[in-house]
């Protein structure tokens, strides 16, 4: 029941349209190589997404992206998610407010790849720009 409560969350927080075997493999390899545990994710779930983020929690968004192929060599690939959002059901009758969102979002840096992501998938938050945030 925890894992499916945190690839829930995590695929709404990284616009993924469905929690399926595939998305849970990637979270589970993301959670080792980055050392982070349920309850960090659930913790930070927890507080609404807010506040200051784990540097491993960062990476781990980056890890995320990165393996749906949405973020390389420190770019976002807002075409690869926009493009993967079409095909999901849910949002295709919002892409025109998704794709607002992603285009405030694309160019967002941070101090590193981890942090830039990050800072993305947040900006992407608090834009509504992914399912389940409308």
């Amino acid at each position: 029941m925890k894992a499916v409560l945190f690839c829930a969350a995590l695929s709404v927080l990284l616009a993924v349209g469905q929690c399926d075997a595939d998305f849970r493999q990637i979270m589970q390899q993301c959670m080792q190589d980055n050392q982070i545990t349920e309850a960090d994710l659930k913790d930070f779930m927890a507080s609404g997404m807010q506040g200051t983020a784990k540097e491993s929690l960062k990476c781990y968004t980056k890890c995320l992206m990165e393996k749906q192929g949405h973020f390389a060599n420190g770019q976002f690939n807002a075409q690869a998610l926009l493009d993967m959002l079409k095909n999901v059901p849910q949002v295709k009758d919002k892409m025109e407010e998704i794709t607002s969102g992603v285009n405030a979002c694309k160019d967002n840096k941070g101090t590193n790849d981890c942090d830039t992501a990050f800072k993305i998938t947040m900006c992407l938050k608090e834009h509504k720009a992914m399912p389940g945030h409308h």
